[in-house]
């Protein structure tokens, strides 16, 4: 697919193609809140985005999604691909033009400098006239500072020409083939973590598009709680699920006696108990069927409030709610204590007017 339907596309409704991007290979049976939910994974180191159309594309018997962005983007943060259902689905983007780019940058570091590009050129020998032996042939900007702006605009075309890709994993044991074990692939990452001088943004989006499987639904849970997660707090996060190997009985023992602590909020709770419950399931200590039961039991004795099961209407009987059902549960259940909390402060100030 070119460029030419993003084009098209945004022409038809009077938008700057290069504040959107299209999302391609979207299977036909993912709802918009799938989407919604894809989108959030992939999307969030760009900003604000909204989701304005869909689109069926019979040739290729996908979808194709349409996404509007509130400013102009560098093609340095924005994925090739993002995970959905069904698999890898591209994103399709106009970039800006390199050599805009490059004079945007200088120019404004210039203006910061309070100087101008004929000074620039100036200094490069281009503005001076052999002719003319009454002008002041020294350069009005010294070559320091000169080379210290080109190096400013340069700055993000260095960074993009080095920038290479994150060795793949997905948590899988053993590794699919043109996957990494989490060790070798942990010393790599980190690695490569500290030679880029690129945003926190930037180096989350370069984690997220290497990580498959396991390991990217672990990332997922944690950005729904905290959608500015850093890099180093996913680490650590993918490292307690998938790291040294623990002894299982000490695990499980470490599991069983994680409580909540005071002032923590239940969801926080829920998602610290996660890498320990995925961790007893690799381990072979937990089997894969039982895993919700396992959560909602260890919630229950964990958790402050002594009545949550009614609280949360979960009935005594029947399967136990998977983790996202189980965060939606508990996150309208916090929200409605939140509100009534607010009411209650509202009427109690009200009182004393």
């Amino acid at each position: 697919m070119t460029l030419r339907l993003l084009e098209d596309w945004c022409r038809g409704m009077d938008m700057n193609p290069r504040k959107a991007l299209l999302v391609a290979g979207i299977p036909v049976t993912c709802n918009e809140a799938e989407i919604q939910e894809a989108l959030q994974a992939g999307l969030t180191p760009l900003g604000p985005y909204r989701l304005l159309g869909r689109m069926f594309r019979r040739e290729e018997n996908r979808v194709v999604a349409l996404i509007g962005l509130t400013e102009e983007t560098s093609l340095a943060v924005v994925p090739k691909e993002i995970q959905g259902k069904g698999g890898a689905w591209r994103v399709i983007f106009k970039p800006p033009d390199p050599d805009n780019e490059f004079l945007n940058r200088l120019n404004e570091f210039l203006e910061g400098e309070g100087l101008t590009v004929a000074e620039c050129t100036h200094a490069l020998g281009y503005g001076n006239d052999p002719f003319d032996l009454e002008q002041n042939l020294v350069p009005q900007m010294g070559a320091p500072m000169l080379a210290e702006a080109i190096d400013e605009a340069l700055q993000p075309v260095l960074q993009h020409l080095r920038y290479r890709k994150l060795r793949v994993f997905s948590g899988r044991d053993p590794p699919e083939p043109g996957e990494e074990g989490f060790d070798a692939w942990l010393f790599h990452t980190t690695q490569m973590l500290k030679a880029w001088q690129v945003s926190e943004a930037e180096k989350r989006r370069r984690l997220l598009e290497c990580l498959r499987g396991p390991a990217l639904d672990v990332i997922r849970v944690l950005k729904i709680n905290n959608p500015l997660i850093t890099v180093p707090e996913c680490l650590q996060a993918l490292e307690q699920v998938f790291g040294v190997i623990d002894n299982p009985r000490e695990l499980q023992v470490k599991f069983l006696t994680t409580y909540q602590n005071p002032e923590e909020k239940l969801s926080a709770y829920v998602l610290r108990l996660e890498p320990l419950l995925q961790k007893l399931v690799e381990r072979g200590a937990i089997e894969k069927e039982v895993v919700n039961q396992a959560r909602l039991d260890q919630v229950l004795a964990g958790a402050e409030d002594r009545t949550l099961r009614r609280r949360l209407s979960l009935p005594e009987e029947g399967p136990a709610p998977g983790l996202l059902q189980l965060l939606t549960l508990v996150k309208e259940e916090e929200a409605a204590e939140e509100e009534e909390e607010a009411l209650l402060q509202a009427g109690l100030e009200g009182s004393f007017t």
